[in-house]
Order: C-alpha cells, then sequence, then structure tokens
C-alpha cells in the first residue's frame, strides 16, 4: 500500500533476475494497494490493483533458478543496479509481503481489507531486514482518519 505525489515515472516495487524485469506505476496523491500473482508452473499472472483484479495473463513459465534482488522504491536499470534517481520513489510505503506461493482470491481480499491474512513468508513487512540509503522515514503504522 503507498501513495505518493510524484508525476514523474517513478518505481515503487522492482524484482529483477539477470534476464528478467519488471516494475508498477500508478497515479499520484492516493493510497493505493498494489498486488501480483504469478504462478510459475502455468505461467499465470494478474495483477490487484485497490481490490480489483485485472484479467489473467500468460507469461513465461518454469521456476526461478536464478539470484532475485528485490528493492522497493527504486527501480533496477540492470541486475542490482543502473539507479536513475529520477526514478526513485519518494512517498509512503506500508505492508508489502511477498509469498513463495500464489494466493487465492479470497486470500487477496482478506489482505487488502485488512483482515486476517498470513504475513509474506519470502517478505514481511513487520519482520524486514533492511537498509536505508538516503532520506529514509521509518514510523509505526497508524490508522488513518478522513474527514469530510
Amino acid at each position: 500500500i503507498s501513495v505518493t505525489d510524484l508525476k514523474r515515472d517513478h518505481a515503487l516495487f522492482s524484482l529483477s533476475t539477470p534476464t528478467y524485469d519488471n516494475r508498477w506505476d500508478y497515479k499520484p496523491n492516493t493510497w493505493h494497494s498494489i498486488c501480483t500473482t504469478w504462478d510459475s508452473v502455468t505461467g499465470l499472472v494478474q495483477i490487484w490493483f485497490d481490490g480489483k483484479p485485472s484479467i489473467r495473463k500468460f507469461v513465461h513459465s518454469g521456476a526461478i533458478t536464478q539470484t532475485v534482488i528485490v528493492l522497493l522504491g527504486q527501480d533496477q536499470d540492470s541486475h542490482g543496479g543502473r539507479f536513475d534517481i529520477n526514478q526513485s520513489f519518494v512517498g509512503m510505503i506500508t505492508d508489502v509481503h511477498m509469498w513463495y506461493y500464489t494466493l487465492s482470491p479470497c486470500e487477496i481480499q482478506n489482505y487488502m481489507d485488512k483482515g486476517s491474512f498470513t504475513p509474506g513468508n519470502v517478505l514481511n513487512w513487520k519482520a524486514l531486514d533492511f537498509q536505508i540509503i538516503g532520506n529514509v522515514l521509518i514510523e509505526n503504522q497508524t490508522d488513518y482518519v478522513y474527514c469530510i
């Protein structure tokens, strides 16, 4: 879940192997939730954006056998490198999880609704081992109150 006021291209999430990379872009000044599923056996992929699923598509299948580098807030123009400051994320990020299995639609909806869900077993937001580079502020998550 994230929010930013950036109007330029930027990367929220970047996953790269030596032969594959991907990133997602979205509208500024609005909290968005993004969930992507990929089944390595079938190659079926689906993106859930703000709780709404996209159509499912087939991409490449097969296990990832190469080294994977996952970055939050910065795009990788090459595997683990060639960073462009103009593609960096400036905003707020919370609740990033990654699982080694494909989540069911019910599990995704529970996560999106902040219901009961199993934390990620590859990346778990509450148990991340991370390195801070640059100006990063870490705060405890609070409930947001919307006033009309």
